[in-house]
């Protein structure tokens, strides 16, 4: 079963379906039968469904993978728009090189000029697709599938059109359909998922730090294994603290390493270690995607996970100490 990967525009069964939702709040959700076979060739194994000689094996929500699609890989990496619509400006790339050629002597930042178009940074959302199947019992020939995304869309906010197009296409990308229903959440209860709040320990064991993130609940292995080794790369760094933080479902992990020097990323999906300098606790009370923006100049960084990623939030930390 192959399935049309993106919408082009929002369908006219969307708007239709719209103007008979009265509330304010609504999500994009929808409702598949899927064959036995289907499921037992992997068709959903992306979102870690399968089909077992014990039934049908779902998690209750995911963040859909990032090669499922190009909605499904801003969802968890942001993206960036050139604005060509717009004049250029000057812009300043900081290279660190050794003084006088000669690293045992240390080394100066250099500052490179240049023009180039202005980048509007759009924040990863992190939403998660909910999965519902009422029957996952064995032996069926078929099995219905409910899916809804997390995020609650308000059609007053000035973004509506273009959030509820990227929300079609993230369910689309991964399940092949999509459609929309009232949200049983009010704006005001997702607006509360979207702040983080903080605790900040001092370091213990690994086993504390995963009982601490998951609040009880049981991790996967995958799980146990990216918390595990975080851990590891965090108390490399000599941390005063660890932090532990909690937006929703999505958990914070990471070390706080000065009063005003902060490293953490998001456990749920690792995708990116975020670093944050100045007033951190005071700029981590905006929405989560306030803080992921990437709006707030020097006082945040964010090094997206690809080869030499710890090098290279080594090298920002060394800086920012170096500096003070």
């Amino acid at each position: 079963m192959a399935w049309k990967k993106n919408l082009r525009e929002i369908p006219a069964r969307i708007w239709s379906k719209l103007d008979a939702i009265k509330s304010p709040n609504l999500v994009v959700g929808c409702v598949r039968k899927f064959k036995q076979e289907d499921l037992q060739n992997g068709i959903l194994s992306h979102l870690q469904i399968a089909l077992t000689d014990s039934g049908l094996k779902f998690p209750k929500r995911i963040i859909p993978p990032p090669d499922s699609g190009r909605h499904s890989l801003w969802n968890i990496y942001g993206r960036e728009i050139k604005r060509k619509d717009l004049p250029k400006e000057t812009y300043y790339r900081d290279v660190e090189s050794p003084n006088y050629g000669d690293p045992s002597k240390g080394y100066h930042t250099v500052s490179w000029p240049g023009e180039r178009y202005p980048r509007e940074y759009i924040a990863p959302r992190n939403s998660t697709i909910e999965i519902e199947c009422t029957d996952p019992s064995p032996g069926r020939s078929s099995y219905i599938i409910k899916f809804q995304l997390s995020e609650v869309l308000n059609r007053h906010d000035k973004n509506f059109e273009d959030r509820l197009f990227d929300c079609l296409n993230l369910l689309q990308e991964n399940v092949g359909d999509c459609d929309v229903q009232e949200a049983g959440a009010t704006s005001k209860d997702y607006i509360k998922t979207l702040h983080v709040s903080w605790d900040i320990l001092p370091p213990g064991t690994v086993e504390e730090a995963i009982e601490r993130i998951f609040s009880g609940r049981e991790p996967s292995q995958l799980e146990k294994d990216t918390v595990q080794e975080r851990y590891k790369f965090f108390k490399s760094l000599n941390p005063q603290s660890l932090v532990y933080g909690r937006s929703g479902f999505q958990r914070y992990f990471g070390a706080l390493l000065r009063d005003d020097l902060v490293v953490f990323e998001n456990v749920n999906y690792g995708n990116a270690v975020y670093i944050m300098f100045g007033d951190w606790e005071e700029l981590s009370k905006k929405s989560r995607i306030e803080l992921l923006s990437g709006k707030f100049g020097e006082d945040f960084e964010r090094v997206i996970h690809k080869g030499g990623w710890r090098k290279q939030v080594k090298e920002i930390i060394r800086v920012r100490l170096r500096g003070k």
